[in-house]
């Protein structure tokens, strides 16, 4: 059956899900299935947002009832809109009986995995966004920032950007910052994954993405420790 492996449950803070799913099946082994549950995100208000944690408690449920093995809460912002999150995986898990993890966590290990220090993100919305992630990479994940650049686009257009536009946004911040150490590709929902091992190789940097992250999150806390080679030292290595 499709998931013999794992059933992965995913809550997803978009207003469509459509690269996400083709991206996560390049990087996962067979026998690895995906299961999502929509969150209602609008336009990522102070009040979609609190709709949206509270939807996502109800999608972890939901997904664990529908038999998924694990359950990884997705959206940043709204894993940490009241605070840490880990409170809220230790209750979410006691309940619904199984694990629970998010992908602020996700993205806090693969940092940790990588011996990350000094990031660059690079993220595709406009750039009154970009004060946002430099006080996420500080306050929250205790690393140095280490310069943004903003895409421009906003969430209903990020399916849309291509690859080619991805390398060269890296390429820039690289050059404007070069004592960097890992490039961060916020949002899990625009085409990057692609990317990752080419830019390691070219600028000599690790690279993390959102949904790199959640994928190989996901796997090891399901218990698939394999080895995944041609998306990043994350995956190979970790």
């Amino acid at each position: 059956m499709y998931g013999h492996r794992a059933r992965i449950g995913y809550t997803v803070a978009a207003v469509t899900t459509e690269v996400f799913p083709i991206d996560f099946y390049k990087i996962v082994p067979e026998g690895v299935s995906l299961m999502m549950v929509m969150l209602p995100l609008g336009e990522r208000s102070a009040k979609d947002v609190e709709k949206c944690y509270d939807a996502s408690i109800e999608g972890a449920r939901t997904l664990a009832a529908c038999g998924a093995d694990i359950v990884l809460l997705g959206g940043l912002p709204i894993n940490m809109s009241r605070g840490d999150p880990a409170g809220l995986m230790k209750r979410l898990e006691d309940e619904i009986g199984v694990p629970v993890t998010s992908s602020t966590t996700a993205q806090q290990k693969a940092y940790k995995a990588l011996g990350s220090r000094k990031v660059g993100t690079v993220h595709p919305f406009k750039p009154d966004q970009s004060i946002r992630h430099d006080k996420q990479l500080k306050d929250f994940f205790g690393l140095e920032p280490c310069g943004v650049y903003a895409g421009g686009y906003d969430l209903k257009t990020v399916g849309s950007i291509e690859l080619d536009q991805v390398m060269e946004w890296a390429r820039r911040l690289k050059k404007q910052n070069p004592d960097l150490d890992t490039i961060n590709f916020a949002q899990p929902h625009w085409r990057v994954a692609d990317a990752i091992e080419p830019l390691e190789q070219e600028l000599k940097v690790n690279v993390m993405t959102s949904l790199q992250a959640i994928a190989w999150e996901s796997m090891r806390v399901a218990g698939i420790d394999d080895r995944i080679a041609g998306y990043g030292k994350l995956l190979r290595e970790h």
